[in-house]
């Protein structure tokens, strides 16, 4: 995961969710990133990468238009916190190959999913995503910002570490079912606790796998690493100095 720090922090500056497509990602593109995929198929999560028309086509409201393309996040143990933290991995590695993306868990084809993946006995997709050249511009969710997230003035958020504001700001740009971001951030004992904030219609633990992953690039883009850990029903991101304490 290291390698890819730098990159997917950059990539999640410009990550933004595409709804439409002017065309499918190369056969280069799309060998990288069942090459990815591949790598990040751990922890009981299987990312699976695909071309199939029906996945996105003659869905009642489906607004995914230009691309057959796709990646299925799924996993056989129910651990959707780390679906959610490899599969923004993964989206994000798209993103620095100049592709556009969208997290979704409804309006897709689901047994067209399944048939295309080769779906195996145990697993369940959880979410997917298009994959293609972006045919709509640039334009992010509104989101919630640091007060709402961590109770903080901006004069108190400014004496944060460094490191501790990188890591708020990008997991603040994380996306999130409907944008809800289901979670808030506490800034206590050199860590940072992330607050469980609900289910979110069944994909809170998927949005706070994909903020955990942009809280980690945040802070090591500051040069801090660190590990998370149980706490009190939330989770908390200790930096490594710090994991004795």
């Amino acid at each position: 995961m290291d390698g890819g720090m730098t990159k997917w922090y950059k990539a999640a500056e410009k990550r933004y969710s595409v709804r439409r497509y002017s065309q499918e990602p190369s056969l280069e593109d799309m060998l990288s990133l069942e090459s990815t995929a591949a790598a990040l198929s751990v922890r009981g999560v299987r990312i699976a990468v695909g071309v199939e028309q029906k996945v996105f086509s003659g869905l009642k409201g489906s607004r995914i238009k230009g691309s057959s393309a796709f990646a299925a996040f799924i996993t056989k143990n129910g651990d959707e916190v780390s679906l959610g933290y490899l599969g923004e991995a993964f989206v994000l590695e798209c993103t620095a190959l100049g592709l556009g993306t969208c997290w979704l868990g409804a309006n897709f084809n689901r047994s067209a999913v399944n048939d295309a993946i080769g779906l195996k006995k145990n697993e369940k997709v959880i979410c997917v995503t298009p994959i293609g050249i972006a045919a709509e511009p640039f334009i992010r969710r509104k989101r919630k910002g640091v007060e709402e997230l961590t109770w903080l003035e901006d004069d108190e958020f400014e004496k944060l570490p460094a490191w501790q504001r990188s890591a708020i700001q990008c997991a603040i740009i994380a996306p999130s079912a409907i944008g809800r971001q289901p979670y808030e951030f506490i800034s206590e004992n050199g860590g940072i606790t992330m607050v469980n904030g609900g289910r979110n219609f069944g994909f809170g633990d998927v949005d706070r796998g994909i903020a955990m992953l942009h809280i980690e690039l945040g802070a090591a883009n500051e040069g801090v690493h660190g590990t998370w850990h149980k706490h009190k029903g939330d989770t908390r991101f200790v930096p490594e100095e710090n994991i004795m304490d």
